[in-house]
């Protein structure tokens, strides 16, 4: 890999954790929300299932956010040395996403 190319991925790369980072810290004030509205004693049981849900769907959302990371910079450069492997890889994450 060239030069250009490498610090171009180190760039890509490096935005994709900042998202990640983000993602992962708006799912953590969600967490904090619904932990102080129970402790609170705040709110109806669908309030709370409601804020639940939205947490499961930021999970969701962080988990295909990590899955696209991979795909655009992990897979390509496997499947250029060891397509093998990457087919592997790739069944490995499908099933963990799927499970």
């Amino acid at each position: 890999m060239s030069e250009e190319l490498f610090a171009q991925a180190h760039i890509q790369r490096a935005d994709y954790n900042r998202k990640t980072i983000n993602r992962i810290r708006r799912i953590q004030g969600q967490l904090s929300a619904l932990e102080e509205m129970i402790s609170a004693d705040d709110g109806s049981c669908e309030d709370r299932v409601l804020r639940a849900r939205t947490i499961e769907k930021g999970m969701t959302s962080l988990i295909n956010h990590l899955f696209d990371c991979y795909i655009e910079n992990t897979l390509a450069q496997e499947m250029s040395r060891d397509p093998g492997r990457a087919l592997n890889d790739m069944q490995k994450i499908l099933k963990l996403i799927n499970s």
